[in-house]
């Protein structure tokens, strides 16, 4: 599945989270992330604040275009925290998964 050139779709109140046999699955599909306590994270780390920021800015870009926001905290400067849940649902969806292939797809931190 290419999921890098999938679309996020919007989600309501209530829609069901993806099968925990999904979420292994699309893991697979997405290196360097991992589930913690239910979210998709990945931590990116850059040589200064500057190209974190760059960073985040272009996460929200892609994210406010795609309409599925992340988690995301900057600590010490130079390491981003990136965390994908999708809250209507009450756990991981197909948008999380798509999302963190479009980040992955920019080749942060290779």
């Amino acid at each position: 599945m290419e999921l890098a050139t999938k679309k996020c779709s919007t989600y309501k109140p209530g829609s069901p989270p993806i099968t925990r046999k999904d979420t292994v699955e699309l893991l697979k599909e997405v290196p360097g992330w991992s589930l913690d306590n239910g979210h998709l994270t990945r931590t990116f780390t850059f040589d200064d604040s500057d190209k974190s920021i760059e960073f985040l800015n272009d996460v929200l870009a892609m994210s406010t275009e795609e309409g599925h926001i992340p988690d995301l905290a900057l600590r010490e400067g130079k390491f981003v925290d990136v965390g994908y849940y999708t809250y209507p649902a009450g756990g991981l969806t197909l948008n999380d998964f798509i999302m963190a292939a479009k980040i992955n797809e920019r080749r942060y931190n290779e």
